[in-house]
């Protein structure tokens, strides 16, 4: 499975245009992660599934977003949220003890507008929880302001990839 993920486009729906239409094959989801509602909604995704959440900079958007989606995907169980309500900006720590606490490997989160990539080991234990499988948390950056980047995840059972794009 074949996903992009784009976050805080804030108004700048080009960015996402630019990397849909530079995929070199098929696209399976886009995930956007909030900041920018409005830009997801319009963007030409065909038939490709859109999940998207809402950022604390879309309240005024007419969507009905929510503030997180949690989705089961190829074996492994995704959580996205926006970050803002995790207090993302500060750390990381209360959005990883909540995607323990639900059994999320897989963690999407923008807000900071500053890609990241870490991989939290199987075994580790984070609260009440051991992971029985690592937890890979993934932040795509900001699609509309700055450096401009987005996110690739190619899933399978067995594989997590993720990677950074810039615009």
């Amino acid at each position: 499975m074949e996903i992009l993920i784009f976050s805080d486009s804030h108004g700048r729906s080009s960015g996402m245009k630019e990397a849909i239409e530079r995929q070199p094959g098929r696209i399976d989801a886009v995930f956007f992660l909030g900041d920018g509602l409005r830009d997801a909604n319009a963007t030409e995704l065909g038939d490709t599934p859109l999940y998207a959440v809402r950022g604390n900079c879309d309240w005024s958007s007419d969507t009905d977003a929510p503030n997180e989606i949690v989705i089961a995907l190829e074996g492994h169980t995704v959580l996205a949220t926006h970050g803002h309500l995790y207090g993302v900006k500060g750390g990381i720590g209360a959005l990883i003890s909540h995607a323990a606490e639900i059994g999320a490997d897989i963690v999407l989160f923008g807000h900071t507008h500053q890609p990241l990539s870490e991989v939290i080991p199987k075994g580790r234990v984070i609260g009440q929880k051991t992971l029985t499988r690592p937890m890979y948390l993934f932040n795509p950056g900001s699609v509309g302001t700055g450096m401009r980047t987005f996110g690739t995840l190619s899933l399978r059972r067995d594989t997590v990839l993720l990677a950074h794009g810039e615009i």
